[in-house]
């Protein structure tokens, strides 16, 4: 329990708390430097700074602690905004659609290069023009396999090919199996998750605060051309965090591959069901139980699970003592 409430802690400060801290305090320093009103004063600023009464700074401390209590419930779905999941948005499926057609090009491009024999080279070896990848910025291992499951981002696609990956070599749907499996992980592999997951979320939330910051900023400092520079760092400090997200993503994606190769058949001892002899029979089964943990299951379905008996039962026809 108090390791659990550690890393909640430590996941509160460094994904909400000092997010929050930073966008607070930039608007703060543009206002109290006298934007939009006026060309901004760092002298003022300092003016504004050392006027402030500790009941002040005590009020701006809860103002944000609140402000962070308030929205960090919010980090699922400002995550999955940051991924494309824009169905619910005005426009959002048109510019879905429109964004990832760089995608399905590279998809449509990764398919048609040549593959194997044929090369002009020794046998046995390629020509090294067919070993090059199809886009220096993203390789295909990173995009989904069908042009149906692409996302209009590379965060997007890079969680969902990671996320099912994990899950797809066992026959396992982890949107419905992972609430089954996480509690039976590992003390070290639990806590390696939680911080690949705090830096994911982390630099998806810096990601956010520096784009707003950036819109705010162009806002208020546009009558003021020589202090667009603001503007134009929290621009590069946006792009540099959605890097650092998507970095993150395929190293929580590589960890949670490993969680899983580590402890999905715990999964049927929890269940006290019968582990498979063989990885076909752990996909036949998992297949079995995917239905069951979506929408339960009905027939001849229920024939391919078998509970093993406790260990206190005692064999059928032997008296007890």
């Amino acid at each position: 329990m108090e390791s659990l409430t550690s890393r909640l802690g430590t996941r509160f400060l460094v994904v909400t708390v000092v997010p929050n801290i930073l966008l607070l305090g930039y608007l703060g320093f543009l206002f109290a430097a006298g934007a939009p009103a006026r060309s901004p004063s760092l002298t003022r600023a300092v003016d504004v700074l050392d006027g402030l009464s500790i009941r002040q700074i005590i009020v701006i401390a809860l103002v944000v602690l609140v402000f962070s209590v308030a929205t960090h419930p919010l980090q699922t779905p400002l995550t999955r905004l940051v991924e494309g999941y824009w169905q619910g948005l005005p426009l959002g499926p048109a510019a879905a659609h429109a964004l990832t057609a760089r995608f399905r090009e590279e998809l449509r491009r990764a398919r048609e290069r040549p593959r194997g024999g044929g090369s002009s080279g020794p046998a046995g070896q390629q020509d090294p023009a067919r070993r090059q990848p199809v886009s220096t910025r993203r390789p295909p291992d990173w995009l989904p396999p069908r042009e149906q499951d692409l996302l209009p981002t590379v965060l997007g696609n890079t969680l969902r090919v990671g996320e099912g990956r994990a899950g797809d070599r066992y026959g396992l749907d982890l949107e419905w199996a992972w609430p089954r499996l996480s509690p039976l992980l590992s003390e070290s592999s639990m806590a390696d998750l939680s911080d690949r997951r705090n830096q994911l979320d982390a630099a998806v939330r810096l990601c956010l605060v520096a784009g707003l910051a950036t819109v705010i900023g162009l806002f208020l400092l546009l009558a003021h051309g020589s202090w667009l520079f603001l503007p134009v760092g929290t621009y590069v400090l946006c792009w540099a965090c959605y890097r650092a997200a998507v970095d993150a993503a395929q190293g929580f994606s590589k960890s949670l591959a490993a969680a899983v190769d580590l402890h999905h058949l715990k999964i049927f001892d929890a269940l006290q069901m019968e582990r498979p002899a063989d990885l076909a029979g752990e996909l036949d089964h998992n297949t079995t139980l995917n239905f069951l943990f979506r929408q339960g299951l009905h027939g001849e379905d229920i024939d391919d699970l078998h509970y093993l008996p406790l260990k206190a039962d005692k064999p059928s026809g032997e008296e007890p003592e």
